[in-house]
């Protein structure tokens, strides 16, 4: 486990994998997840996810992705099939500024329409939660939700989140946000870990 107050996070290795899902780095064969992402009609708004795709672009979004490690802002894996490796979803993990500083982190994640309804966003989420707030000082991960996303709130509460409150106007003017927490558990002698 990394030191409180540590400022590093690595990829975790070995990789996270429960079997089903495995959390990588994104490749250039993970380009084809990449376009068909692009063409969804909600993922591009609130990703990096290029449109309009093109092969370049594509490298382009691995780079972005790759550069989160590099540059200290968090890190962004390619949710892959287990039995495969084939690419279906994204999920990144990036440090929330200061004050909360390298102790809180967002957690964002999409699948492609392709592979929705197999549970691949509710593992690959579990999978970093438990790493993260064992592995590294990450104390507190948040995610947002817009409210009338039920499958994105399911797979959130599914995860362990829990639901905070709803930021009003948070997403743009008329479009509210749904925060979600989870913290490690409170050891029975009441020191944090």
């Amino acid at each position: 486990m990394q030191p409180v107050g540590d400022s590093r996070v690595e990829y975790p290795a070995p990789t996270l994998s429960d079997g089903i899902v495995r959390l990588r780095s994104w490749g250039l064969s993970d380009l084809e997840c990449i376009e068909e992402a692009s063409r969804d009609p909600v993922i591009p708004g609130g990703t990096s996810v290029p449109v309009p795709y093109s092969d370049a672009e594509g490298r382009a979004f691995i780079e972005r992705c790759r550069a989160h490690l590099t540059n200290g802002t968090g890190l962004a894996q390619a949710i892959t099939d287990a039995t495969c490796d084939r690419a279906v979803g994204q999920l990144v993990l990036l440090f929330r500024h200061p004050p909360a500083g390298r102790h809180v982190a967002g957690v964002g994640y999409w699948v492609i329409e392709s592979a929705r309804r197999r549970g691949f966003a509710t593992r690959a989420v579990r999978l970093l939660v438990n790493w993260a707030l064992q592995h590294t000082s990450i104390r507190r991960l948040e995610a947002l939700a817009e409210p009338e996303n039920v499958p994105s709130r399911r797979v959130l509460e599914a995860a362990g989140f829990q639901e905070e409150g709803v930021l009003r106007s948070y997403l743009g003017v008329d479009s509210d946000a749904v925060m979600y927490s989870v913290i490690p558990p409170i050891p029975a002698d009441g020191n944090p870990l």
